[in-house]
């Protein structure tokens, strides 16, 4: 690599043509500019200028040192301009959230890029851990994660809560007898997906029914799995199974008809947190979508 400390002093040397107005400028004496003059020779290796008198004349291989040397200035120069380059409304904005968020906010982020075309967001959907992870080892700038973390690595700010619901057949009543319920489930079988043992947990816990509480949720029979979220109700709606996801999901499936959700005594809701580096601000871009996720999840 050639050091740039003798480039700058080439290319004053060249503009002022004259060693005396270079080392004047460059604040060094008329010695040191041509020894930097001469070791920038030697690692082109060949010569760049021709002295005449004070004065210098550039030899071929001089004129294209020099507009490399230019074109070097100048992209340090935007190089750092950008550094403090900031907008609002342009640049890659990256969000993880879970599938259930996405499909809530999604609409509203593009709405949000439609009116800054110059705004390019990206939705990544995965699961809690995963976001956290990222979040503290920088590979992340934002994401959205239920219950409130606690490392002290990861600011976090509430949003929200999210309803959980006990997803049925259509073919069963939405109110029975815990009693019953507890005989339902076991008949049908868990439809499981990546959250569900979390969201069985949480929802026997929180949803007043005191028989439901008493159930270990690992010791439940499954009647299939799947990962993707927009297939998970699919075989419920057939009514080869139940499962427990925010309700939110219903919205987002055309068989919504054919499902029903358990009214249990109590809601069930999960908190939510934005969650981002506790040691470095957002870029400003993110405010609009932080905003806008906000204005979704309330």
């Amino acid at each position: 690599m050639i050091n740039p400390i003798w480039l700058d002093t080439f290319v004053t040397l060249v503009e002022t043509g004259n060693f005396t107005r270079t080392a004047e400028q460059r604040f060094m004496t008329q010695p040191g500019v041509s020894q930097h003059l001469k070791k920038l020779e030697e690692a082109c290796q060949c010569k760049l200028v021709v002295r005449l008198g004070k004065g210098i004349q550039l030899t071929e291989q001089g004129q294209r040192v020099y507009h490399y040397a230019k074109n070097q200035q100048a992209t340090e120069q935007n190089f750092i301009a950008s550094l403090k380059f900031d907008a609002p409304f342009e640049g890659e904005c990256v969000v993880a959230c879970s599938g259930a968020i996405a499909q809530r906010i999604y609409p509203a982020l593009l709405a949000l890029q439609k009116q800054h075309d110059a705004l390019n967001i990206h939705v990544e959907v995965a699961p809690r851990r995963t976001i956290l992870s990222g979040i503290a080892n920088n590979t992340l700038e934002l994401g959205i994660v239920t219950n409130q973390p606690e490392s002290e690595d990861i600011h976090s700010e509430y949003l929200g809560e999210e309803a959980l619901g006990l997803i049925l057949p259509r073919s069963l009543p939405d109110t029975v007898e815990t009693s019953v319920l507890k005989d339902v489930i076991n008949r049908l079988g868990l439809i499981n997906h990546p959250d569900a043992m979390h969201y069985l947990q949480r929802y026997f816990n929180d949803c007043g029914e005191l028989e439901l509480a008493k159930v270990n949720p690992n010791k439940l029979p499954h009647a299939g799995y799947i990962n993707q979220l927009s297939q998970i109700l699919l075989p419920v709606s057939e009514g080869l199974g139940y499962t427990v996801l925010p309700t939110s999901t219903l919205e987002f499936v055309s068989f919504a008809d054919k499902l029903t959700v358990y009214k249990a005594k109590n809601e069930v809701t999960e908190p939510l947190y934005t969650v981002q580096t506790r040691h470095s601000a957002l870029p400003a871009r993110y405010q609009a979508v932080k905003q806008t996720i906000s204005q979704v999840l309330r």
